[in-house]
C-alpha cells in the first residue's frame, strides 16, 4: 500500500490521548508505506520518519481569532498539497475523510452546559467560538466532498446519525488500539507501583483510585474530588494531568476535607506507574468520544468506574469485576460505587484484574492496524 495522506490536526502534545492514538496510528501504518504530511497549529512531539508537519501559525489573539486565522491558513495550504486524499480532525467542508476523535461537538456542548450555573450557560451560548464550531461541524457533516468518518466508538457514530441524519458519508468504527503489553501489571509493574505509592507518601493497604486526562471539566475532576470526600475514608485520588485551572481543583480539594488525600501529578508522558499504584480508575467525564485512558486502565488490570457517555467505557465495560456506568453528575453514585472497589477481598481483585486484561486484548494496535488498512484499502 503506497498512500500520500493529507492530515489536519489542531495541535501536537505528547501528553494527550487524542495525540498518543494519532502517534498509534502512523507507527501502525509505517511499514505498510504510508506517508503522511500534516497540517498543524503546532508540533510538539518527535517526529516519525513517514510524517512530515508543515505548521500554520498565523498570528491571531484569542481563540476565535485563533480558529479563523487557522482553518484560512489550511485553505491556502489545500490550495498546493499533492496527497492521494486529506483527512482531518478539524471541521472543514473541503476534506475527503473526518476522523472523529473529539466525538460531536454539539453533544459536547449539551453535556457541558448541564454541569454549568446559569449564568456561565448563557455566556457559552452567547460566545462566538463555538457558534463558529458549531457552524463549521454543520458544514462538514453536509458537504458532498466528504466521503467517510472514522468514529472511534459505536457511541460516536449513534451521535452523528442522531445528530446529522443527511449526512452522506460512510460511518466506519474503527476504535482505538494501545501496546497492551506495555500495561500489564507483572512484578516488575507492581513494585513499581509501591515506590510511586511511597513517593506520594501513600500506605500500601490504602484504597487508591486515579483520574487521567487533560482538561480538568471534562474530564469530571470536579465529580471525583467531591466523590472521594463521601467514599472510603482512607482512599486517595491520583489526579495525573494538566488544567490551566488547577488552583480551582486544589480549592476544591481543600473545601471538601480530602486536600490529603487528592494528589495532583501534573501531566505526565508515561502513565504506567500511577496506574500500576491505583486500584480503579475513576473517569466521571462529561462527553468523551472514546477515552484512551479505559483500555490503558484496563490493560493494567483496574477496573473502571466512568460516565455513561464515554465510548471506550460503553464498549469495554461488561459487569461489576470490570466497572460499571454512572451519570457523569452523579456524585453520590461514584462514592458509593468507589466505596464498594475499596472493600473488595484479595480475590475479587484478582478476578477483576484478570477480567479487565483479557477485555483489554481486544484494544490492541494491531487489531486498530488492520482495520485501518481495510479502510484505507477500500477508500483509495
Amino acid at each position: 500500500m503506497d498512500t500520500r495522506i493529507g492530515l489536519i490536526f489542531n495541535r501536537y502534545r505528547s501528553d494527550g490521548g487524542t495525540e498518543r492514538i494519532t502517534s498509534s496510528v502512523f507507527d501502525a501504518l509505517a511499514e505498510d508505506n504510508v506517508e503522511w504530511i500534516v497540517l498543524t497549529r503546532r508540533w510538539g512531539g518527535a517526529l516519525p520518519p513517514n510524517v512530515r508537519v508543515i505548521e500554520c501559525r498565523p498570528f491571531a489573539v484569542g481563540r476565535r481569532w485563533r480558529l479563523q486565522a487557522f482553518v484560512r491558513a489550511l485553505e491556502q495550504q489545500l490550495d498546493r498539497l499533492s496527497v492521494d486524499f486529506v483527512q482531518s480532525q478539524v471541521h472543514l467542508p473541503r476534506v475527503d475523510i473526518f476522523r472523529a476523535d473529539g466525538g460531536v461537538h454539539a453533544e459536547w456542548l449539551e453535556q457541558r452546559r448541564r454541569a454549568a450555573p446559569p449564568l456561565k450557560r448563557w455566556w457559552r451560548r452567547m460566545g462566538g467560538y463555538h457558534r463558529d464550531k458549531l457552524r463549521m461541524e454543520q458544514q462538514m457533516y453536509a458537504s458532498d466532498q466528504l466521503r467517510a468518518v472514522i468514529c472511534n466508538s459505536y457511541m460516536v457514530r449513534d451521535d452523528i446519525r442522531r445528530r446529522f441524519p443527511t449526512c452522506r458519508a460512510k460511518l466506519w468504527v474503527i476504535e482505538n488500539g494501545i501496546d497492551v503489553a506495555r500495561f500489564k501489571r507483572d512484578e516488575a509493574a507492581v513494585e513499581a507501583g509501591r515506590r510511586t505509592r511511597a513517593e506520594l507518601g501513600i500506605a500500601d493497604d490504602a484504597p487508591v483510585f486515579i483520574c487521567v486526562g487533560s482538561g480538568f471539566e471534562r474530564k469530571g475532576v470536579n465529580t471525583a474530588i467531591a466523590a472521594l470526600a463521601k467514599t472510603h475514608p482512607a482512599a486517595h485520588l491520583l489526579v495525573v494531568g494538566r488544567d490551566s485551572r488547577m488552583g480551582n481543583y486544589r480549592r476544591m480539594a481543600r473545601a471538601h476535607g480530602v486536600d490529603a488525600r487528592v494528589h495532583f501529578t501534573g501531566a505526565r508522558d508515561d502513565v504506567r506507574p500511577y496506574f500500576w499504584a491505583a486500584d480503579a480508575l475513576v473517569h466521571p467525564a462529561l462527553y468523551e468520544a472514546f477515552g484512551i485512558v479505559i483500555a490503558e486502565a484496563m490493560a493494567a488490570g483496574l477496573p473502571v468506574i466512568a460516565s455513561e457517555r464515554t465510548g471506550a467505557a460503553r464498549a469495554m465495560v461488561a459487569g461489576p469485576e470490570t466497572g460499571c456506568l454512572l451519570d457523569a453528575l452523579d456524585i453520590e453514585g461514584f462514592a458509593c460505587a468507589m466505596h464498594t472497589y475499596a472493600e473488595r477481598s484479595a480475590l475479587e481483585c484478582e478476578r477483576g484484574r484478570i477480567s479487565c486484561e483479557a477485555i483489554a486484548q481486544d484494544y490492541s494496535i494491531a487489531r486498530m492496524r488492520r482495520e485501518l488498512l481495510e479502510f484505507y484499502d477500500g477508500f483509495s
